[in-house]
């Protein structure tokens, strides 16, 4: 069993095995430094030996203090302090004091008294110290240990709190995903089927098998691949590069294309669809219908740890759909931010005539390292 699933798990096995050691040790605590020092309270007092009967009596003091801690953590700290509800909670705090220090001196009246009869030892504490002694049990050692199972608590319920935010915006992140493939498909589909079309009128046949096995590539990648948390660097840059083929093919000679990969891209992962938007982004700045030329310059470097993208295109027009765009490139900053945090860098610089996005990406080794073991596997199968 891993310290996660010990300190996390709902289990009625785990729940039981985490309180009793949590009580078990609080014991040895309790027993050290309650009954072996010296007493400062109305009168001196010896110190109690470690006998039958001092295990017996503390163990009736234990008693007190688990109850005590049940009753706050699972009643008053629900109930009024995480519904701040002070008044109701400081009222319950004053009577659960005066509670366990009202119990705590009768198990020193007539309980103590009794087990030391029965189990035939001398009792050390004196009746005149009964009451000091009684509040040094309870009333001083209870909330000690209240505080630090009440933390516990508090603690594991932000982290559950914290667990929940992230899943729930790692579910918002791939409801986005799925939202950016269904707005990539419209937008280039139907022209690359029409560039296609006309490749079929012109008899021009391998160009346009060429052509629609390049687009059923992209989509079966989107449709399929991209539900995967990673996906394989390499297999990434191949859609960008087939993805620009097409733009090129539906544009002719009004695009120059340049594209250049340094490094190795293979056993690398990625998150799916993170580097796309930024290319589809190009395109929101070049009007597909008007005569002027327009170019990509397009840069993969790929490092032991990292991916960096440089894109330099040209501008003939302002981005057309700009709040669609705006909001596809907002959602690939969050994305960005939620699955590399602080292991990114990205600079964008707009001339009137031209951009740069500089995208650089620190990824996972861990994750690197699991996809080699996992290709390793499949080829010695």
């Amino acid at each position: 069993m891993n310290w996660y699933k010990f300190i996390f798990s709902e289990k009625k096995p785990d729940r039981i095995r985490r309180h009793l050691i949590f009580w078990f040790l609080w014991w040895i605590y309790f027993i050290a430094s309650y009954y072996h020092y010296e007493q400062s309270g109305l009168q001196k007092v010896e110190f109690e030996p470690w006998n039958f009967a001092f295990f017996t009596k503390s163990l009736l003091v234990l008693s007190i203090h688990i109850s005590a801690c049940y009753f706050f953590i699972y009643y008053l700290m629900p109930r009024y302090l995480l519904k701040a509800r002070y008044t109701e909670l400081v009222s319950g705090i004053l009577l659960l004091g005066f509670l366990i220090s009202l119990v705590s001196y009768l198990l020193h009246k007539t309980m103590f008294p009794l087990v030391n009869t029965v189990l035939g030892f001398d009792p050390v504490i004196g009746n005149d110290n009964i009451w000091w002694t009684s509040i040094t049990a309870g009333l001083l050692s209870a909330p000690k240990v209240i505080s630090a199972a009440a933390a516990i608590k508090l603690i594991k319920r932000w982290w559950l709190k914290q667990k929940e935010k992230e899943r729930l915006e790692k579910e918002k992140l791939m409801t986005d995903l799925q939202l950016l493939k269904a707005q990539i498909h419209p937008k280039f589909l139907f022209s690359s089927l029409d560039s296609i079309y006309h490749l079929t009128l012109k008899k021009d046949i391998s160009r346009a098998a060429l052509l629609l096995l390049k687009l059923a590539e992209i989509l079966r990648y989107m449709l399929y691949e991209c539900d995967k948390p990673l996906v394989p660097l390499e297999k990434e840059i191949k859609i960008i590069k087939d993805y620009l083929v097409l733009e090129k093919t539906s544009m002719g000679n009004r695009l120059e294309i340049d594209i250049a990969e340094k490094g190795e891209p293979a056993n690398k992962m990625i998150t799916p669809l993170l580097l796309f938007p930024f290319i589809e982004n190009s395109f929101s700045y070049m009007d597909n219908k008007k005569l002027e030329k327009t170019w990509i310059n397009l840069e993969f470097q790929v490092g032991n740890t990292e991916i960096s993208m440089k894109l330099i295109h040209g501008k003939t027009i302002e981005p057309g759909a700009s709040l669609l765009n705006a909001d596809s490139m907002s959602k690939a900053m969050k994305r960005l931010e939620f699955f590399y945090p602080e292991n990114y860098e990205l600079k964008t610089t707009v001339e009137p005539e031209m951009m740069m996005t500089h995208l650089k990406v620190l990824l996972n080794e861990s994750q690197n390292d699991v996809y080699s073991h996992e290709q390793h596997a499949y080829a010695t199968v």
